[in-house]
């Protein structure tokens, strides 16, 4: 009889396990390359961030090459960008772009996303891009705490799709 007892408790603990997890959702990276210099695709980043209304940036990084002819890299880490704030419609705004943290009863009053994105120079006249992007906000009933979380991947699409616009027509100036 404990052996049953014990068989059926592990096969509950070990669901309950697999469910959990299969709750939790993924981070959203996009990658895009794109033919053009890193110094193009790096001023639309910026136009794009610019744009979207997070214009100042936690870290910007370029990392020159270190020898004639290599290749450059840059970090590109948004600061965080309000995009609700106050009880009346912070909620419905983390709804759009993402599931809503669960904390019974909570009161969300802020919303915010914070943009990461690499650049990379690659041989062939190629840059790639890798842009990620982190919810998070503030509940101030129950817990008075920053949470942060995934997004569903809107906000992420619409920024590539900005800095990609911003770079065609960046080559398109440049006749490229």
């Amino acid at each position: 009889m404990k052996i049953l007892l014990s068989a059926i408790a592990l096969f509950v603990l070990a669901s309950s396990t697999a469910a959990v997890a299969q709750d939790e959702t993924q981070q959203t990276v996009l990658t895009e390359s794109i033919k053009g210099s890193f110094g193009k695709v790096w001023r639309s980043v910026k136009r794009a961030m610019e744009q979207s209304g997070c214009p100042k940036p936690q870290t910007e990084k370029i990392i020159e090459p270190a020898e004639e002819g290599g290749l450059y890299k840059g970090q590109y880490i948004s600061d965080y960008c309000l995009l609700a704030e106050g009880e009346d419609s912070t909620k419905d705004v983390i709804e759009r772009y993402s599931k809503v943290p669960r904390i019974r009863g909570g009161i969300w009053v802020t919303c915010r996303v914070q943009y990461k994105i690499n650049v990379k120079e690659e041989e062939g006249g190629q840059t790639k891009i890798i842009l990620r992007a982190e919810m998070s906000g503030f509940e101030e009933f129950i817990t008075a705490a920053n949470h942060f979380w995934v997004s569903n991947g809107d906000l992420e699409r619409k920024m590539m799709a900005a800095i990609m616009a911003f770079t065609n027509e960046e080559l398109q100036k440049a006749g490229e």
